[in-house]
């Protein structure tokens, strides 16, 4: 699980006071024994779905290390998640280099909600990118914050 389990319970436990179960859940993980079959864990599926994008991203990082087209890993990278194509060539390096560190980092203590929001600031740099954005130009950042119209509106 992206989080290590919290509370382990007996099936009887969930049976007889589900509620607080289920509020153990909302916390993280609860491993639930059972005498006949084999432990369960109870978890929000927002983390299993969270937990299961981590490890598409680390198997795709797996394969673009283990291919051997003699590319640097942030080319190779390009093959496993498209939107790269978008960084620059010396980006796609960091890229490489950032991805793989904090896929490392998080593999060694079971949490992997940093691989994901590395992964998804580059993506959305890519996104940037893509619609015309360019890093070399200058933007104006606001000291307070300024109201705009709804763009839904029309005006």
């Amino acid at each position: 699980m992206t989080a290590a389990v919290r509370r382990t319970v007996q099936s009887s436990e969930l049976s007889r006071n589900s509620a607080a179960v289920f509020a153990a859940a909302d916390e993280g993980p609860v491993n639930i024994t059972r005498r006949d079959g084999d432990d369960l864990v109870l978890a929000k599926s927002e983390d299993v779905e969270r937990e299961r994008r981590a490890f598409a991203v680390a198997a795709n990082l797996v394969a673009a290390s283990l291919s051997q087209t003699g590319q640097s890993l942030g080319e190779r990278l390009r093959q496993q998640f498209p939107w790269v194509e978008f960084l620059r060539a010396g980006d796609r390096e960091k890229f490489g280099t950032e991805i793989v560190d904090v896929a490392r980092a998080c593999a060694a203590v079971g949490q992997f909600g940093p691989l994901l929001v590395v992964f998804e600031a580059w993506h959305s740099t890519a996104v940037a990118l893509a619609a015309g954005y360019t890093p070399d130009e200058e933007l104006d950042w606001l000291d307070e914050p300024s109201p705009v119209s709804d763009p839904r509106q029309g005006d």
